[in-house]
């Protein structure tokens, strides 16, 4: 298997709404972590607009504690103002107070951070420099031109899907953000090149082609400079592929 599609292979999809969802994949990356010996995202309630009293991301330490020397990173966590999901500034301020507790752990367990911000590109921004986060990965980044500059500005990684095929913004980050900051992601089941069809890993190369030839540059360059990008963001996964080939 090409090196860059493996390390993208560890780090999945973990957007979760309920908690009821959010506990059945937990569990399912609890069983993946007893069973085989690799990596793997903690994954986390993000989204939810209720009180963070009311969430459970403060049963996260005691799942660290357990897991958290094979995590890879924490995420994907972050912001989600869609209107549709969250129409109030009280439900965004939910969303804040909880993505600032997930800072807090990310920093006392030592892990980078995976981070998700649909329609709430600047909102999120501005909250990590409040924070003073660097080197966090910006997942399918939407914002403008503007945003994506400040990102780069504050020390940010951002990840390239599948969509890319498809999507203009995917297309605008590629073009934007130097190469030494861009990372490959499949967020499969979601954001493929063919909308509404289910994503897989195994669509990567796609990403690799599409952006080879808005950059310029061959498919093996852009496969070794996201690889590198993705050791130097996420450490550990060196030691998890020197394991995955013993």
């Amino acid at each position: 298997m090409p090196l860059f599609l493996f390390l993208f292979l560890v780090v999945s999809k973990a957007m979760q709404f309920k908690m009821m969802y959010h506990n059945i994949k937990l569990k399912v990356s609890i069983s993946l972590l007893n069973n085989y010996k690799f990596g793997y995202n903690i994954i986390i309630i993000n989204f939810q607009t209720v009180p963070l009293e009311q969430k459970n991301v403060f049963e996260l330490p005691d799942w660290l504690n357990k897991f958290g020397k094979r995590a890879v990173c924490l995420g994907e966590c972050g912001l989600d103002f869609s209107t549709w999901l969250c129409p109030t500034s009280a439900e965004r301020d939910n969303q804040r107070e909880a993505l600032v507790y997930q800072i807090e752990l990310s920093r006392r367990y030592d892990l980078p951070l995976n981070l998700h911000s649909r329609s709430a590109g600047k909102p999120l921004l501005t909250l990590l420099k409040e924070h003073n986060v660097h080197g966090a990965l910006l997942h399918a980044f939407d914002g403008g031109k503007k945003a994506i500059r400040q990102g780069i500005e504050d020390g940010h990684y951002f990840s390239i899907a599948p969509s890319i095929v498809r999507d203009p913004s995917q297309k605008l980050v590629a073009t934007t953000v130097p190469l030494d900051r861009l990372v490959l992601e499949s967020d499969s089941p979601a954001l493929g090149p063919e909308k509404g069809v289910r994503n897989t890993p195994l669509n990567l190369p796609l990403t690799v082609e599409v952006m080879a030839d808005l950059l310029n540059k061959t498919s093996e360059e852009i496969a070794h400079a996201t690889t590198q990008n993705a050791l130097k963001l996420f450490p550990k996964l060196q030691g998890i592929i020197n394991t995955t080939m013993d």
